[in-house]
């Protein structure tokens, strides 16, 4: 796709930024691409849109991840309490006027009650006035969306560009055989192979912000069809992607909690992830990679098995663990009162051996308070010090 000077540039400025982690300017800089595209030619572009909608994806988990708040659809407004919360903060600890109302509200005020005063209204003006506002009470207030949802929608326009591009270039996987591609890397000249890969990663990152939104059926969804293009496009010798997506749709199917029977997916999922692992072993030359690999299978094995456990085991299993913890602390508690108790006697003991100190010591004290007695006796010390010091 040849553009013009304008996106080109755009389209530079973009990339700069999302390879600095600049994902916000660079969502910014991809919209108005969007936009110029859209002016030059009244159409929308899919790659620039997929561009921009996964600028924006990138640009919104981070923003949560420094926020540290759990991502959500409703995230954004999250955000804009907190941001109200600590307005309100800075106003309570930098507060140089009141909150009463300025001296030009409080004349017009004074004005609307004396024209009240002359001018009462009807009972019927009232009725009608109340009745206003009890309709603008109850239309209720328009949400603004999430930055995931918006995200999620500009990403679900450029799968729909796409699904209608590839049905255009069908005539051209006709001479092509499964897998189209030998590698993650290798890349093709066919544009029926190019769009279906560009639709994989679309449908891809659609499943991860449902994820992130915890949107977790549509996410299984989204990443069924990811992992359907991947084993047409992809090497299963070698593909990490293959891997990946086979791991993305467990997870979502495990997340399904509303349909129990996906769980048994979700574990059949992690297996054939664990086995795409292992089948890239089988492959691979590079000892580096073999050892990284095997590392990766201890951590999907450990998935595995906890997938492969019945859920009402595992919350049995927990609720004891929770029980033990309980009675530890409690078993814990008890041995530190009978240590207090053993270290107040102690200290009791102590305290009676002192006192029996004490009472043979009771002269030296005798001896001090005597001491004090003459000190108060002799006022001629003060002026006598003055002296010396004049």
């Amino acid at each position: 796709m040849v553009y013009s000077d304008a996106i080109t540039e755009l389209l530079g400025a973009g990339a700069k930024a999302y390879a600095h982690k600049e994902y916000e300017a660079a969502a910014d800089k991809y919209a108005e691409a969007c936009e110029r595209y859209n002016e030059e030619n009244s159409s929308e572009d899919p790659d620039l849109l997929f561009l921009y909608g996964n600028a924006l994806y990138q640009h919104t988990v981070m923003n949560s991840q420094i926020l540290g708040e759990g991502t959500g659809v409703n995230g954004g407004d999250a955000e804009e309490e907190e941001a109200k919360d600590d307005d309100d903060k800075a106003k309570g600890n930098f507060q140089f006027y009141d909150d009463g109302p300025l001296a030009e509200e409080e004349e017009a005020d004074e004005e609307k009650k004396e024209e009240e005063e002359e001018h009462p209204k009807d009972d019927e003006e009232e009725e009608d006035d109340e009745e206003e506002e009890d309709d603008e009470q109850k239309q209720p207030q328009q949400e603004e969306q999430s930055d995931f949802e918006v995200a999620w929608e500009i990403l679900d326009l450029t799968r729909s560009l796409f699904e209608d591009r590839l049905k255009n270039l069908e005539s051209e996987s006709k001479d092509i055989t499964i897998p189209y591609l030998q590698s993650d890397k290798d890349e093709s000249d066919n544009e029926y192979v190019k769009t279906l890969k560009k639709l994989s990663e679309t449908y891809d990152i659609l499943g991860e912000v449902s994820l992130e939104a915890e949107n977790f059926e549509q996410a299984a969804v989204d990443l069924m069809k990811a992992l359907e293009l991947r084993l047409k496009l992809f090497n299963p010798r070698n593909s990490a992607l293959i891997s990946e997506a086979h791991y993305k749709l467990s997870l979502a199917l495990e997340f399904c909690v509303e349909t129990p029977d996906l769980r048994v997916r979700a574990t059949q999922e992690m297996k054939k992830a664990i086995e795409s692992v292992e089948l890239r072993i089988s492959h691979e030359q590079d000892a580096n990679k073999v050892k990284e690999y095997k590392e990766l299978i201890k951590d999907l094995t450990v998935r595995y098995q906890e997938l492969k456990r019945d859920p009402d085991e595992e919350l049995q299993q927990q609720k004891a663990e929770i029980l033990l913890g309980i009675l530890g602390q409690v078993a814990s508690s008890a041995a530190s009162k009978e240590e207090s108790v053993t270290g107040i006697n102690d200290l009791t003991a102590g305290i009676k051996k002192k006192k029996k100190k004490q009472t043979n010591s009771e002269p030296v004290v005798n001896e001090l308070t005597s001491l004090v007695k003459k000190r108060k006796a002799t006022p001629s010390t003060g002026s006598a010090m003055k002296k010396s010091k004049s």
